[in-house]
């Protein structure tokens, strides 16, 4: 395992709060009922114009317009909202220490994901730094794993990606990459296991178990 590649919402920060916060004023703004959450949910883990699309589409309402609404909330004055999940920044100065090589690959956009990364100082740590901006398809294909593998020289085989969602799962799959599940974030561990994961950590101190064994 040469390189770590983490997902960021739901793998390394606790985003839930700022997420559902910022689609309850949208639905807010547009008319629809709170209950529509439920559905909104289900696609956490994809780029958000495509989660957009696939929560909105059935209800007839345009993407763009939603997006418009979702986006007014503010949510760079609200990204305290968020916090690291407990444990999480020790493990990862833990693994730096280790001479543990590691990535973010994220369906977040690269300017809110480094704004959200700098009170913690984490962009130092993870070198490539994988978003829809550098990539023409977001999860769950594989194209992000595969910019990983180009630009570190890695094969798939000598990559781990650790992610919360089915889209984490599903793209490192596509991408002949091992990966990790997460329990913590936003899927439940059957849903998970349905993915073939290698291992799956219900919280950070299973997760740091599995990756110290994994990098001895």
């Amino acid at each position: 395992m040469k390189l770590i590649a983490w997902d960021f919402d739901g793998t390394l920060v606790d985003s839930r709060l700022l997420i559902e916060t910022g689609m309850a004023h949208a639905l807010d703004a547009l008319g629809q009922p709170r209950s529509v959450m439920a559905e909104w949910l289900k696609y956490v883990g994809l780029p958000v114009e495509a989660g957009i699309r696939n929560t909105f589409g059935p209800l007839g309402l345009d993407g763009d317009t939603v997006l418009k609404a979702y986006r007014s909330f503010g949510h760079a004055e609200h990204e305290h909202l968020m916090q690291p999940f407990e444990g999480i920044s020790e493990l990862l100065l833990e693994l730096k220490g280790r001479g543990q090589r590691m990535a973010v690959v994220t369906s977040k956009r690269r300017v809110p994901l480094l704004r959200q990364m700098a009170p913690w100082g984490w962009e130092p740590l993870f070198d490539p730094i994988i978003t829809p901006d550098e990539v023409t398809h977001g999860k769950p294909h594989p194209e992000s794993l595969e910019l990983a593998q180009a630009l570190t020289g890695l094969g798939p085989e000598e990559i781990l990606m650790v992610g919360d969602t089915p889209f984490d799962l599903d793209m490192a799959s596509a991408a002949g990459v091992p990966s990790l599940a997460v329990g913590h974030g936003f899927y439940s561990e059957e849903a998970l296991a349905a993915c073939g994961p290698r291992a799956y950590a219900p919280d950070t101190a299973a997760l740091r178990d599995i990756l110290l064994a994994w990098s001895a």
